[in-house]
């Protein structure tokens, strides 16, 4: 077979040409080119959610009205709530608050109108209040918890120790007090056997006996009752007239709750309540540990009258201990308490009313726009009865009288006073974060806890209007107010931050620097992909 040379020739150098092209030593000449990332967005933060109400609370000294730092444990019917959380959501049954003022809301979902808080500081009568919350869906809801001194006139305290063996008294335990008509008097007889609440014998080997009780001729009295001593929507009020506390605790911290025989207790009753000997009194006693209030069997029995300091010493015998309470029992008022004022307007925030006297005590906010007090439902549960009468003293969360009676007036029904406010201005707080990696981008610091305060005095939660904007409300001109802003949601990495202002009635802004996250792609104003 013959081959034309000219034709292979030329084969083979189109073949070659074909396979140069395939194994060029020129690098990526066709190489597809680099893939780039997408550049780095610095991503704005999402404005917080607005925080829902709170329960604004303030444990002041009832003299003073500076703060007092306390520890509060909340109840429902004689339990530790389980309802009562913290801004974060967190269940919180008890507080240590180092100031005295502190912050609560309600669990999602929860159904509850009224929270016992028991209250207990250094130096202080321990008292439990009934904190109701009805009005906490319609916005911050403001109270003042007024703690009264040891030393306070009226009131009289003392201790004593002494020996056990096996949980029973070797010797007779007698311990009282006596001040004018604040007086009191415990008698355990020798051989008792001391208990704790499920009825053991202590282990302890010595104990100590304190007794707390008041002048119940003056506010004295009323001022150191547990809060809760009344039903709500009753048609009788009791009010106390003759009151003591007395606890007994063992050398390892066991209280004593219950006695293997009755024990005596001695109370004053001022001669002034109307009694004389042989009478007796409705007795109701408190659990001190959950605030519940209970109507003893026994009778408070009115006993001989110590001449010098007019009273009379009225007795019963127990088998436990707690804080006891004689009362006297009245027609509850038939209509609201209602504070009609002329003068200066009630600050947007409203203002402090506090009631005082032999028969009643207590602290209760003013709104701006309802003069109601006292609900129709609530008298009786105030201890207002149809012939209840007390000191009113009308101030604002600095402790500025506003209004002041000069003696005591009737409760049940309507009080005209005539407020005389000092010089106040509002201003606004402006809350901003900004991103410290792009400072171009802001956002309003919006849900945020803000509170204020003047001093040592209450301190009050501003309200947010929105877009980081809080209002600063009834500063008293010239003065410099403490700012604390607890930071929420996105922005819960700032914490708390405190700051100070002088209240002139010129808008305030703060900015914080905050490192925002990064994303790729989008736009930092978009918030990123």
């Amino acid at each position: 077979m013959f081959t034309n040379k000219k034709s292979l020739l030329a084969l083979s150098v189109a073949s070659a040409i074909a396979l140069s092209g395939c194994f060029s030593d020129k690098k990526g000449a066709d190489a597809p080119p680099p893939v780039e990332p997408p550049p780095a967005v610095i991503v704005q933060p999402e404005a917080p959610v607005a925080l829902a109400p709170v329960a604004n609370v303030n444990v002041i000294d009832a003299e003073s009205a500076d703060l007092v730092a306390a520890n509060i444990s909340f109840f429902e019917n004689g339990t530790a709530s389980t309802n009562v959380v913290d801004i974060d959501g967190n269940v919180t049954a008890t507080i240590d608050s180092t100031d005295g003022s502190f912050t609560f809301q309600l669990k999602s979902g929860a159904s509850v109108s009224e929270v016992t808080a028991i209250v207990t500081a250094d130096t202080y009568i321990t008292k439990s209040y009934v904190i109701e919350l009805e009005d906490l869906s319609e916005g911050n809801l403001d109270l003042q918890l007024k703690l009264i001194s040891k030393d306070t006139a009226g009131v009289a305290t003392t201790e004593v120790t002494a020996s056990v063996a096996g949980g029973a008294t070797p010797d007779e335990i007698t311990g009282g007090v006596a001040d004018g008509k604040a007086a009191a008097n415990v008698t355990v007889a020798a051989g008792t056997i001391l208990q704790d609440a499920d009825g053991n014998a202590i282990p302890g080997d010595s104990v100590s006996l304190a007794i707390v009780t008041a002048d119940t001729s003056t506010s004295s009295g009323t001022a150191i009752t547990p809060e809760g001593l009344n039903a709500a929507e009753s048609a009788t009020t009791l009010t106390p007239v003759s009151v003591a506390s007395i606890v007994m605790v063992d050398n390892t911290g066991v209280k004593i709750k219950k006695f293997s025989q009755p024990i005596t207790i001695e109370m004053a009753l001022p001669e002034d309540k109307g009694f004389t000997t042989g009478d007796e009194l409705t007795l109701l006693s408190q659990n001190e540990d959950t605030g519940v209030w209970t109507t003893e069997t026994q009778k408070l029995v009115v006993g001989d009258l110590v001449t010098a300091e007019n009273y009379y010493n009225a007795s019963f015998a127990t088998d436990h201990l707690t804080t006891f309470a004689g009362v006297t029992v009245s027609d509850t008022c038939s209509v609201p308490v209602r504070i009609l004022t002329t003068g200066d307007a009630i600050p947007a925030d409203g203002l402090y009313v506090d009631i005082s006297s032999a028969s009643v005590n207590f602290s209760k906010k003013l709104k701006a726009n309802n003069p109601i007090l006292v609900k129709l439902n609530k008298l009786s549960k105030r201890g207002i009865a149809t012939d209840t009468t007390a000191n009113l003293v009308i101030t604002d969360s600095s402790d500025t009288v506003w209004f002041e009676t000069t003696s005591e007036v009737a409760l049940c029904g309507d009080i005209p006073v005539v407020l005389d406010g000092p010089a106040v201005v509002n201003e606004t707080l402006s809350l901003v974060a900004q991103c410290s990696n792009d400072t171009s981008l802001t956002v309003g610091a919006s849900g945020a806890l803000v509170k204020y305060s003047l001093g040592n005095k209450s301190k009050k939660v501003a309200k947010d209007e929105g877009e980081g904007t809080y209002a600063l409300r009834n500063l008293l001109d010239g003065s410099t107010y403490n700012v604390s802003v607890t930071y929420k949601g996105s922005l819960a990495d700032l914490g708390t931050k405190t700051y100070t202002i002088t209240a002139d009635g010129t808008d305030e802004t703060q900015t914080e620097s905050i490192v925002c996250d990064t994303a790729t792609g989008g736009t930092g104003a978009t918030g990123g992909s």
